[in-house]
């Protein structure tokens, strides 16, 4: 959920300058486009036109000329007013006459419109020859299959173009702990117009991501246009939904190959497991000593406390929860001087022994039924290690 964000282009003929729209050659030559000093030279002009001008820089003479604001009479044919006393106009044998600028404009603005409407032409006639290919890939897409895709570049076209294309809700799951900055800048954009169009938008972070402040700006963002996001001290997989017809998953640990998902009974599964997950998830909130932190907090310490109980290693505990081995061990090394341990089998005995685990939802998690967030006695020593995180 980058950004192009998606882009823009050229035109084949024609750009806008400072001045009008230029189509072509007949609206400023090489000189290019008329500029500011051409119409303070035009102004300084019309008090002696019809006449010479040979006092002009020529560079302005020409881009008048060209844009259609002076008239060049290689004839001498300005009357009484054309010049020098033999009547010649200017030093080259030509008299410049002013055309009214409303005529420019009007001629310019037809111009403009005649192109405009030829542009439009080729884009209907463009959308007329490609309607049979566009139903074709439909009805590919929509058979109720799914699509691997290997390579980040690959799954992030693949995910930008389902994200051009939802209209109702987005539903992502982002394990990981924080997101970087670049990553989140890039998929901004993208968000942003998505909701824009009226998409409702839940996101499911690590609760390690709040000690992130790219992140906290990034949701910050997305909340302001409508967005949820939340928070979990549990592990799960990186998911993505569109309008609960399209999911995305990773097929490798290295997350460089997806699988983008259009069968409806898994796409229904994977809907069913986030909405479980957000359930349990608490809402996003800036650290501090509220009570949502202090929940949070709480959840976090019982975590690390079930993987010591259960024999885990320091880096499949911090692969779950979201956190670096270093700040695992940390908190590993908190726990042994609060219990007085020796070793880490007899942490997990005196943490078992001490009964701070009963009622915290151990029990139905082994049994498959959903657990509840409770509230515990807590460990000050872990709560002031949480607190500096």
């Amino acid at each position: 959920m980058d950004g192009t964000g998606p882009h823009g282009g050229r035109g084949e003929r024609g750009e806008w300058g400072e001045w009008g729209y230029r189509g072509g050659q007949s609206d400023g030559g090489d000189d290019g486009p008329v500029r500011p000093e051409d119409i303070q030279v035009y102004t300084s002009l019309l008090p002696r036109l019809p006449g010479p001008a040979d006092d002009v820089p020529p560079e302005s003479l020409r881009r008048l000329v060209a844009y259609g604001l002076l008239y060049r009479d290689n004839d001498g044919n300005g009357g009484d007013r054309a010049g020098g006393a033999d009547g010649s106009g200017s030093a080259d044998g030509a008299t410049y006459l002013p055309v009214n600028p409303g005529l420019v404009c009007g001629r310019r603005a037809r111009a403009i419109l005649g192109e405009a409407q030829e542009a439009l032409d080729r884009l209907v006639r463009s959308q007329e020859t490609l309607a049979p290919a566009v139903e074709a890939y439909r009805h590919y897409r929509d058979l109720g299959d799914y699509e691997v895709h290997s390579g980040l570049s690959r799954i992030n076209a693949a995910i930008e173009l389902a994200t051009r294309e939802c209209h109702e809700e987005i539903l992502t799951s982002q394990p990981g702990g924080p997101r970087s900055a670049e990553v989140l800048a890039s998929s901004l954009p993208p968000t942003l117009a998505m909701l824009a169009r009226g998409a409702r938008m839940k996101t499911i972070y690590q609760h390690n991501a709040r000690t992130s402040a790219a992140t906290r700006a990034y949701v910050r963002t997305v909340e302001e246009h409508g967005a949820e996001v939340r928070t979990l001290d549990e592990n799960f997989d990186r998911l993505i939904i569109f309008d609960r017809k399209v999911a995305f998953i990773p097929s490798a640990a290295d997350r460089t190959v997806a699988v983008e998902i259009r069968i409806p009974a898994v796409v229904s599964f994977l809907v069913g497991s986030f909405e479980r997950s957000w359930m349990r998830a608490v809402p996003f909130t800036p650290p501090g000593r509220d009570k949502v932190t202090a929940r949070i907090t709480d959840e976090l310490e019982l975590a690390i406390l079930r993987h010591v109980v259960a024999g885990d290693k320091d880096a499949v505990t911090a692969q779950q929860l979201g956190i670096s081995v270093r700040r695992c061990q940390e908190y590993i090394a908190r726990l042994s001087a609060r219990f007085g341990s020796r070793s880490r089998a007899q942490l997990g005995y005196l943490i078992a022994k001490s009964g701070v685990l009963e009622g915290s939802g151990q029990g139905e998690e082994a049994s498959g039924a959903v657990p509840e967030p409770v509230q515990v006695p807590r460990l000050s020593a872990l709560s002031s290690a949480s607190a500096s995180d």
